[in-house]
């Protein structure tokens, strides 16, 4: 009992303690923080306060533009619970859930929302900045990560944006962390990625880099470092799962309790079949990887250089690890880490898909990280740098220079930087002028550090930097831009979205030859039901094998002949159209049926036949050729009974059995009659035949009707 008692009290203990540990921490971050905004707090206001009114109006009435990501991110947040979720982005899709209450304007409040997470990242890049720099560079740093290319983002309804912001507290905490950090700290630390994993679970893929992070900046000269550094890293790591398999419960149910979810777990299990496709994926990712040597050598050269000069310092050191050094071991471990999983999902995807290539530069999946590289620029401005000798500077600097030139001579070719995947790159490289320009005054500042390490800095953070973020987010906006004209799939997208009801939208099939565009066009209609159906360009839809539950089909191009069917609004550029079909569940058929006779009323299964014949007149010429797709079953005697259709002067036979089928018959109606008629072989009544009260005389049950032209 003593035991059970002891234990329980130190269970208490423990907790205690860490509460007490975690709330001092956050009492004097808060601290720190309010003290350092706190000395340029208007004009940073002021600053952050026109980027957020630029980069809404920059948004404003662009067309959606990133698919299929937009309206998978946008259906998972808003129109299903999350436990439906394949990404298991929790904490995004339920923050930007609140959307819904923004009605058909939800892309537009979510912009709102990414602006505001996107600015809120800033006060966390300027306070990682400063623990390296002036105020004055810092805030230098802070707007030019704002200003880059990287705000594209904002104009997405996509989690770049809040991931954006927490990468940012989540660095901005972890390098405040250093050997004199207990493992409570170093707790609240894995709360914070966390949580980010569920924003985007590819934090995740960091990790790694984190824990040798971990245990570098845990070294001390003196004492047992480091069984603490391995309790610090365990604490660190289970902290991360914890939370986010918690968080991830609470949120999504059992679902929640993933790591990274159906989707991304079907891509993992794809690179790991057999060793062949290890030695493809090794072969198809050294190429991968080379793209993205090549991008970030041209773009931050002078810190790469820098990084990997002072990595032979920091590791044989065995003083202190300084404020710089931790940053620049930071930058390098999760840049590296980061690039290498990238080049693996980029390999591990190509070929799968119209958009999928090993030609694709996916640095999206790094970019957020990217002024960490600025930071390290800048801590050579300091009073103490880790310069290196000039030999070092010219040893490390020599391959990222010779990279610079085999990257202007190639122009990056085969490698295709993309408004999405990569606009820092893709706006460096938008024109060929700038792109030289841009190139030569990179491997200048390069050359300029060898000879004068804090020159170099100079000539890269005031003179290349502003240039390269002016002139790549001035060509990544034109292009954005460029979305306020919609096209086709987004005119037919809207369109269907304001002529159709719901209900009627989660009955329609959209056909056409762009993948991209078709989601497009699902994203305009909100609906969770709607479908889509890729065929190849000049070929025309079979309706015929239209899917059971589809009534309308919105056909974007040239895939369907006018006049085909007998509700039909053609348009410039596509064409809406709705396939005939009776529900007999409905009490009526407006538009579609003006009289019928030889029907009993509505029941929740269809309508029974009442005497010998069933007449439906049709609003409009039946279609010179078609077929009628029938759902129904015979009843009593009329079971395997020849009942008979006619349309004009044609008859056609069929058979019915006592449960539902469908029956297939063709016409060719060349007088256009608008009349079908059926012929009961045996009406009886069930009272006829002992089953019951029912006088009714009743031979088929109807429960859908379909028109489908040939």
């Amino acid at each position: 009992m003593m035991e059970s008692e002891e234990m329980s009290f130190g269970s208490i203990s423990c907790v205690v303690s860490m509460q007490k540990t975690l709330r001092g921490c956050v009492l004097k971050i808060k601290s720190n923080l309010s003290s350092e905004i706190r000395k340029n707090f208007l004009t940073f206001a002021v600053c952050l306060s026109i980027v957020f009114a630029a980069l809404l109006f920059r948004n404003w009435n662009i067309y959606p533009t990133v698919f299929a990501d937009e309206y998978i991110y946008s259906k998972f947040s808003r129109l299903l619970p999350l436990s439906d979720s394949t990404i298991p982005g929790y904490v995004y899709l339920a923050i930007y859930s609140i959307t819904n209450t923004c009605g058909d304007g939800f892309l537009s409040c979510a912009r709102i929302l990414n602006v505001l997470f996107f600015v809120a990242a800033a006060p966390f890049i300027y306070l990682t900045a400063r623990r390296a720099c002036t105020r004055g560079i810092a805030s230098v740093i802070a707007f030019l990560s704002l200003l880059g290319p990287i705000n594209s983002y904002t104009a997405y309804y996509m989690p770049e944006a809040l991931y954006f912001f927490s990468f940012w507290l989540f660095t901005w905490f972890v390098l405040q962390l250093d050997n004199s950090s207990d493992s409570m700290a170093w707790s609240l630390g894995g709360i914070l990625l966390g949580l980010s994993a569920l924003v985007k679970p590819h934090s995740l893929f960091f990790l790694p880099a984190v824990v040798i992070y971990i245990l570098y900046v845990s070294r001390k000269n003196g004492g047992d470092w480091i069984l603490q550094a391995f309790r610090n890293a365990f604490f660190f790591i289970a902290f991360v799962f914890f939370t986010k398999l918690l968080f991830g419960y609470f949120l999504a149910g059992k679902s929640g309790i993933t790591i990274f979810g159906p989707m991304y777990s079907s891509v993992a299990s794809s690179t790991t079949s057999n060793f062949q496709r290890y030695l493809e994926l090794f072969n198809v990712s050294a190429e991968i990887l080379k793209g993205h040597v090549l991008a970030i050598s041209l773009m931050f050269a002078m810190p790469i250089a820098f990084a990997i000069n002072s990595s032979f310092n920091m590791i044989s050191s065995k003083a202190e690890v300084k404020t710089d050094q931790k940053i620049t071991f930071y930058t390098l471990a999760i840049l590296a880490s980061l690039i290498l999983v990238t080049c693996l999902f980029t390999a591990s995807v190509a070929n799968t898909g119209p958009y999928e290539t090993a030609a694709r530069l996916h640095m999206r999946y790094y970019n957020f990280m990217l002024p960490l590289l600025l930071i390290i620029a800048t801590s050579q401005l300091s009073l103490e740098p880790i310069n290196g000798t000039l030999k070092w500077r010219a040893i490390a600097a020599f391959p990222i220079g010779a990279t610079i030139l085999y990257a202007v001579y190639t122009h990056l070719m085969p490698y295709t930087p993309s408004l999405v995947d990569s606009p820092e790159l893709r706006g460096f490289t938008s024109n060929s002028t700038v792109f030289h320009v841009l190139s030569g005054i990179s491997f200048v500042a390069l050359a300029v550090w060898i000879y004068d390490a804090r020159a170099g800095a100079k000539f890269f953070i005031y003179l290349f930097m502003p240039l390269s973020v002016f002139f790549s987010t001035t060509y990544v906006n034109q292009e954005l831009r460029q979305r306020l004209i919609p096209d086709v799939y987004d005119k037919a997208g809207i369109f269907a979205k304001q002529h159709l009801s719901n209900e009627e939208i989660s009955k329609l099939l959209i056909v056409g030859s762009d993948l991209s565009g078709l989601f497009r066009s699902l994203f305009y209609l909100d609906s969770t039901q709607a479908s889509f159906e890729v065929i190849p360009e000049g070929t025309s839809y079979e309706l015929s094998k239209i899917p059971v539950g589809k009534e309308w089909v919105l056909a974007i191009g040239d895939h369907l002949s006018r006049k085909e069917m007998p509700l039909q609004f053609p348009m410039n550029g596509f064409t809406l159209d709705r396939i005939v079909i009776v529900d007999f569940k409905k009490s009526s058929w407006p538009g579609v049926i003006t009289k019928s006779r030889g029907l009993c009323s509505a029941e929740g299964w269809g309508r029974w036949s009442a005497g010998e014949t069933v007449a439906l007149e049709f609003a409009m010429p039946l279609p010179e050729k078609f077929a009628i797709q029938l759902v129904a079953r015979a009843f009593g005697p009329n079971v395997g009974k020849e009942f008979m259709v006619h349309v004009g002067g044609i008859t056609k036979n069929f058979k019915l059995n006592a449960s539902h089928e469908r029956r297939v018959i063709e016409f060719v109606n060349s007088q256009k009659d608008k009349t079908i008629k059926f012929d009961i072989p045996s009406p009886a009544s069930p009272k006829d035949l002992g089953l019951s009260a029912d006088e009714r005389k009743l031979g088929i049950a109807f429960t859908e009707l379909r028109i489908v032209p040939l």
